[in-house]
C-alpha cells in the first residue's frame, strides 16, 4: 500500500513513519514529503493509496492540498492530521476518511488504520492472470491499457509489461468500467486519457504518453463509453 505523508514538522512525520512500521512492518510503502510543494509535483506521476497530511502546514495547507487532490479526480483516501478540532468541518467537505488529533494516539491511529486496509481490500479491484502457470495478481488501477499481439494480449501496467495467453472475451470478462475497447489490438483504461480526438486519444503515464487510434469499428460506442466512464469520475 503506497502511502504519502506530507507535514512540515519532519518530528511528527517520523513519527507517523514509525507507527506504519510498527503497525506492519510489511504492509506500507511510505513516502515522506516535509511540504506541500514537493507533493504537489509529484501529484500526476506518483500514484497513491492513501494521503496522511498535516493540516497546519506553511504555504499551502493540508486542506487546500486536500482540495487540489480531489480536483485532480484522485478518490484516494485522506487522513488528517491537527492540534485544532476547528478545521472539522473544513475537512469533511474534501470526502476526508478520517481526522486524527495531535499528539497521534497510537491505539486511536492504529484503529483507523484497521479501517483504512478493509475499506481499501474492498473497493480496489485486481486482474488476475497465469504465465508459465505462476498466478500474478495486479490493481487495476495501475493497468494502462491492453494490447492485442495474435494469441497473446501484453499488459502494460505502470512499472511493468507482461505477455499472457488470454482471449479478448476473458480479459473484457474482468474488466470493471474503468476500461474500454477503443480497437480490436487496444483495451485502455480511462484514468489515464489526457487527449481525446475524435479516432485517437493519447494516454499519459510515467511523465510519457503514447497515441492509440480509435478504430471505425469501435468509435461510437468506444467514445460513449470513454464518456460515461470519466462522467464516473468528475
Amino acid at each position: 500500500m503506497k502511502v504519502a505523508i506530507c507535514d512540515d514538522d519532519p518530528a511528527l512525520a517520523e513519527h507517523v513513519n514509525d507507527l506504519l512500521v510498527q503497525y506492519d512492518s510489511t504492509l506500507f510503502e511510505t513516502f515522506t514529503y516535509y511540504g506541500s510543494k514537493k507533493l504537489i509535483q509529484q501529484i500526476d506521476t506518483e500514484k497513491f493509496d492513501c494521503y496522511i497530511l498535516d493540516i497546519e502546514m506553511d504555504t499551502i495547507n493540508g486542506v487546500e492540498l486536500a482540495t487540489l487532490i480531489r480536483k485532480k479526480g484522485i478518490l484516494a483516501p485522506i487522513v488528517f492530521l491537527t492540534s485544532y478540532k476547528e478545521y472539522m468541518e473544513a475537512v469533511f467537505q474534501v470526502q476526508t476518511f478520517d481526522y486524527l488529533l495531535k499528539p497521534l494516539d497510537k491505539n486511536r491511529f492504529f484503529q483507523v488504520l484497521d479501517r483504512l486496509k478493509l475499506y481499501l481490500d474492498k473497493v480496489e479491484d485486481t486482474f488476475i492472470f497465469s504465465i508459465n502457470k505462476n498466478k500474478f495478481k495486479l490493481k487495476m488501477s495501475d493497468i494502462v491499457y491492453f494490447e492485442k499481439d495474435k494469441r497473446q494480449v501484453i499488459i502494460h501496467s505502470l512499472n511493468e509489461k507482461y505477455r499472457v495467453y488470454i482471449s479478448t472475451n476473458q480479459l473484457l470478462e474482468q474488466l470493471n468500467n474503468d476500461f474500454v475497447q477503443i480497437h480490436a489490438s487496444f483495451i485502455i483504461n480511462c484514468s489515464y486519457i489526457k487527449e481525446l480526438g475524435s479516432n485517437f486519444l493519447l494516454l499519459h503515464y510515467a511523465q510519457e504518453s503514447i497515441e492509440l487510434s480509435i478504430s471505425r469499428r469501435f468509435k461510437n460506442k468506444s467514445l460513449e463509453n470513454i464518456v460515461m466512464s470519466m462522467r464516473g469520475k468528475l
